[in-house]
């Protein structure tokens, strides 16, 4: 329902201060509730590690590189790259805690980037941190959206709340010279509304249908029409995905952020390493060497005898001048690098970053607007001129921690709201995926996107016999696969400690068809096994660990693909309860990672509770695709 005026901000303000206190009770919680080995199983912390070495990132950073006392390897469900941490000493204790960022990781070491250097201890402990300068950014942006007048953000927030309609100016698609010739006609037409719009234009990507070609695109056809842009995504991992694709295709691109939350291979083109590998900036370790030799020097003559006055006022002036000297060469760099990064790359609150706080750009593109908040969202819209954005509101929203947040709004996205407001000049279906056979694809297409997507004649009629080394099968030749368990007595369970379900039988049943697969040839990296629930996934990884075979929860293979996807739904009860699995969006990511072959593995009494699950079963059937458990050997 559209916000009816500005006061609609004031209860988002009050949505976000509910999901902050949420946030913060749970790492609370974990720190009084829980035992410190509850914590580490849990994978929120990590104990018994030991200093093994210190060091520093090129671009200066403190880094201190643990392990474990014992010097085993790390559980598989543990910290991971690019989150916070807090640094426990021991046997100094809590009050001595020093906030980091997890830098790089292997299998038995872990390095985090701090501040300051860590201290010396016996031994230490890594805990899950909370990051609250995100929520006072949000409130902040709430604050300037509600109150802005008379500019482009008040223009953007007025579209969103229906009082005023998008402007859009006049441009040919024929007076457009592409860049990338192999554009399909739904990513031009997508390219060329995002151009023509002034203030603000949607693109919507269902699955496989090359939303980030079409970005990519927008951002070079902007660059020709020497435009600033800034490139956004509410995951690191999404702004990666897009730095990558735009270096590959020649664009110079700026990466803003901690560069432990940079993929390893990107970090050279955050500003941090750019700063520190500019050519101009060799002079900089020189001028520093000599400014920290002649402070020296100085505090010698303090405390012995003094050369004399003279000499010694002669020195101070020269560690004065020394320090304009390496002060005028840091912001000289600055300025360079600055000037030749044709676009910044950053997440949402990396637009406040002090390098480009004072910037307004022509241009903003947030991708996957669909995961971030309204509060996250609006923060890069205050520096824009325009925006485009892109995502798809069937597929995973925003995280939401707090129940009583998602009930009263906070789920909703910023790019729901535009697209229930913006007429069809301003929103744009990409509508051919060059991801799946086109009988994966087809339950998706009917039941979110109006029966709309189109198979691309490359991946149409794909199955997993066409891979090098695969033996052509019945199993291999069918694309799609859904298994029925009712009936069989494969009953689902609580995990002790957690909220989260399992069902040992279903696993079994997973592990077989696994097994069929990779006795066909199937190869172990092109297989992933996935479900909706956490503890689902972690017993099938006690179970089966070869190398090669994925196994993860949806939420975190969105935006992922591979050749065989198995997916685990792990409810069977009496009473029809499906919890998670009412969230169709989330099935919806589910059914649409495989390329080659999507097999389902679930109780049809269970899941036919809800329509939709009654929906699939019935198209694997007209497609050729269902079995009973009970026919399988």
């Amino acid at each position: 329902m559209k916000p009816p005026d500005k006061d609609y901000f004031l209860i988002l303000k009050d949505l976000v201060r509910i999901e902050e206190s949420e946030e913060f009770e749970e790492i609370r919680s974990e720190y009084t509730s829980l035992s410190p080995a509850e914590r580490e199983r849990r994978g929120k912390a990590l104990l018994n590690l030991r200093l093994a070495e210190r060091h520093f990132s090129p671009a200066g950073h403190f880094l201190a590189t643990f392990v474990l006392e014992n010097n085993a390897v790390f559980p598989i469900f543990t910290l991971e790259i690019g989150d916070m941490v807090s640094l426990v000493a021991r046997p100094l204790g809590e009050d001595d805690l020093l906030t980091g960022t997890i830098y790089e990781k292997t299998l038995d070491s872990i390095t985090v980037a701090f501040q300051e250097e860590a201290p010396e201890a016996e031994r230490f402990e890594l805990h899950r941190s909370v990051n609250r300068v995100t929520f006072k950014r949000m409130l902040e942006t709430l604050d300037a959206v509600a109150q802005t007048q008379n500019t482009r953000l008040a223009v953007l927030r007025d579209i969103s709340l229906g009082l005023r309609k998008a402007a859009s100016g006049d441009l040919e698609e024929a007076s457009i010279r592409w860049f990338d010739k192999g554009l399909n006609r739904s990513q031009k037409e997508a390219v060329h509304k995002a151009l023509a719009a002034r203030d603000i234009a949607l693109v919507h990507g269902p699955p496989g249908t090359g939303k980030t070609t079409a970005l990519i695109e927008l951002i070079r056809q902007s660059l020709f029409l020497k435009q600033s842009v800034y490139v956004t995504a509410p995951s690191n991992t999404a702004c990666d995905n897009l730095l990558e694709r735009l270096v590959a295709s020649g664009v110079n691109a700026l990466r803003l952020g901690h560069p432990a939350r940079v993929s390893q291979h990107l970090r050279e083109h955050t500003l941090d390493f750019k700063l520190a590998l500019h050519p101009a900036a060799k002079e900089i370790p020189l001028a520093e060497a000599e400014w920290g030799r002649l402070k020296s020097r100085l505090e010698r003559y303090r405390d012995r005898r003094s050369p004399g006055r003279e000499e010694e006022q002669a020195l101070g002036r020269d560690i004065s001048f020394l320090r304009q000297e390496i002060q005028h060469l840091r912001k000289e760099v600055f300025t360079r690098v600055m000037k030749e990064a044709q676009v910044v790359v950053g997440t949402p609150t990396g637009i406040q970053d002090r390098s480009i706080r004072e910037r307004t750009f022509d241009l903003v593109v947030i991708d996957e607007a669909t995961q971030a908040t309204e509060p996250m969202a609006w923060i890069p819209m205050t520096s824009a001129v325009k925006v485009v954005m892109a995502g798809d509101h069937f597929q995973l929203p925003p995280t939401v921690r707090s129940k009583e947040a998602d009930a009263k709004g906070l789920g909703r996205t910023l790019f729901e709201r535009y697209y229930s407001v913006l007429p069809e000049d301003f929103r744009a279906l990409l509508d051919r995926q060059y991801r799946m056979n086109e009988k994966i694809m087809g339950f998706s297409s009917r039941m979110f996107y109006e029966d709309r997507l189109i198979a691309d004649d490359s991946v149409r009629t794909q199955t997993l016999s066409g891979l090098p080394g695969v033996q052509d099968t019945p199993d291999t030749n069918e694309p799609l696969l859904y298994i029925d368990t009712a009936g069989k007595g494969f009953e689902e369970r609580l995990e002790e400690g957690s909220e989260s379900r399992y069902n040992p039988e279903e696993a079994q049943l997973v592990l077989s068809e696994l097994k069929k697969s990779l006795d066909a040839g199937v190869p172990p990296s092109g297989i992933a096994i996935i479900s909706p629930y956490s503890a689902q996934v972690r017993l099938l990884t006690r179970l089966f660990s070869s190398p090669g075979v994925e196994i993860d929860s949806v939420d975190g293979f969105q935006g992922r693909e591979k050749e065989l996807v198995i997916v685990s739904l792990v409810r069977s009860n009496l009473t029809g309860e499906l919890g998670f699995l009412n969230d169709t969006r989330r099935m919806n990511v589910a059914m649409t990672r495989a390329r080659r072959k999507l097999i389902v593995i679930g109780d049809s009494a269970t899941l036919s509770s809800l329509s939709f699950y009654k929906a699939f079963i019935a198209y694997a059937g007209e497609a050729g695709g269902y079995k009973s458990a009970w026919e399988m050997v």
